[in-house]
């Protein structure tokens, strides 16, 4: 088993005359020969890969994995993490990503994330080019209200189309989507009146909230049991009312917090995921301890300095960091401002007092790891899908080298 140190820090040993590990300063000099002198996110292949591997062990039989595009919206990553869980099957919440997605795999099969604005579905059939992707049988629509439903009928209507509808159930999140079964029926019944518009795909139910509650409120393990119950009980009106309508149907549900959960005494017959394949650092939970990171912040040091200096009288700095070990050096990076924490070198944190800064960032640390101008300071994105679509090309580092860049997902 993969320890949660090396997990984070990888080897530990300390690379001659580097503030960084063995690990980081791989990073750090691949960088250096790729000549990337700029903030930029850095993918670990091989890392993500044996995610990959163990993501396909935890996935039950006969259970299907839908992998969150939004968590990976690079298409060559898509591919590549398509390709390892032997998957076709995404997950996408963005109109602009969603005509994207469909050029890039016509083969796959998509759900939305999210209920979309009708606009947006309008949009997309407007200007939907050429492919082979049909949407009829590939691509479902996620609905939570009998409103939205009847908005999307009038699209269908309108446009002459079939389209294929997915109800959002509301198993504990309370983020919206069916409340109870009896509200499902609402839709379900007008749904059940206009075959030629409208087909039943399945139900999407969420349990982000699961493991989230103080245990002294609620115990995981009790959260996940009302969870299950509460999508078991709308599975079965579905099944006992609406018969007919039940035909290949998709049971969609979990998150990468959750879906170790969902390996025994589940009622999907699909799961989603894939912020674990790179585990962000909001995913350092317990359940997921065997994932490795894979994605980094890098950037250089543009200015270092002895002690912390703030803009006003010296007494100020004096009182605040005087003989202050943390604070006895101060790095103005490139950049900053992320939703990141700095990893390497160890114990670097960010200056409250000068206040946010998207362009000149300030670190304090210690002369421990000391950096100098040029050395380059690591971060961990909290998420992946905020952090892959705003640096440019994303840097995949394999076999100590950059072996490649990878084009996000653009707005178009």
């Amino acid at each position: 088993m993969v320890t949660p140190s090396s997990v984070v820090y990888g080897d530990a040993t300390m690379a001659d005359a580097s503030p960084h590990n063995t690990y980081f300063n791989g990073l750090r000099n691949a960088l250096d020969k790729a000549g990337v002198a700029w903030p930029s996110v850095v993918i670990d292949r091989a890392r993500m890969r044996r995610n990959a591997v163990r993501l396909k062990a935890l996935i039950a039989p006969g259970t299907r994995l839908r992998l969150v595009e939004k968590s990976l919206p690079v298409p060559a990553l898509l591919e590549d993490a398509m390709q390892l869980t032997g998957t076709r099957a995404l997950m996408v919440f963005h109109e602009p990503q969603l005509r994207q997605v469909v050029q890039w795999f016509p083969d796959s099969d998509l759900l939305m994330g999210k209920p979309m604005p009708v606009r947006a579905a309008w949009h997309f059939y407007q200007h939907l080019s050429h492919t082979a992707f049909d949407p009829a049988r590939q691509l479902q629509w996620l609905i939570d209200t009998p409103a939205r439903l009847q908005e999307y009928l009038e699209l269908a209507c309108n446009l002459g189309i079939k389209l294929r509808i997915n109800f959002e159930i509301d198993v504990g999140l309370h983020r919206g989507g069916a409340a109870n079964p009896a509200a499902l029926c609402v839709m379900l019944d007008q749904l059940r009146g206009v075959p030629k518009h409208l087909e039943f795909s399945g139900l999407m139910g969420y349990d982000a909230h699961v493991g989230k509650l103080p245990a002294l409120l609620e115990s995981r393990n009790t959260s996940f049991s009302k969870a299950v119950d509460a999508y078991r009980s709308f599975q079965a009106v579905v099944r006992d009312e609406y018969s007919e309508l039940v035909s290949a149907v998709c049971w969609n549900g979990a998150g990468s917090p959750t879906i170790v959960l969902h390996r025994h005494n589940s009622p999907l017959n699909e799961v989603s995921a894939g912020s674990v394949l790179l585990k962000p650092l909001e995913f350092d939970i317990d359940l997921l301890s065997d994932f490795e990171p894979a994605v980094f912040v890098s950037t250089p040091v543009l200015k270092a300095q002895d002690g912390t200096r703030l803009p006003g009288p010296g007494w100020i700095s004096k009182l605040l960091y005087g003989r202050r070990a943390h604070r006895a050096r101060s790095y103005f990076i490139y950049g900053g401002g992320w939703p990141a924490e700095a990893v390497s070198p160890p114990g670097l944190v960010p200056n409250k007092y000068f206040g946010l800064s998207f362009n000149q960032s300030i670190l304090n640390g210690t002369r421990k790891y000391s950096l100098a101008v040029n050395d380059t300071v690591f971060f961990r994105p909290y998420q992946s899908e905020g952090t892959l679509l705003h640096y440019g090309p994303v840097r995949i580092f394999d076999d100590g080298c950059m072996v490649d860049e990878w084009l996000p997902f653009g707005e178009v």
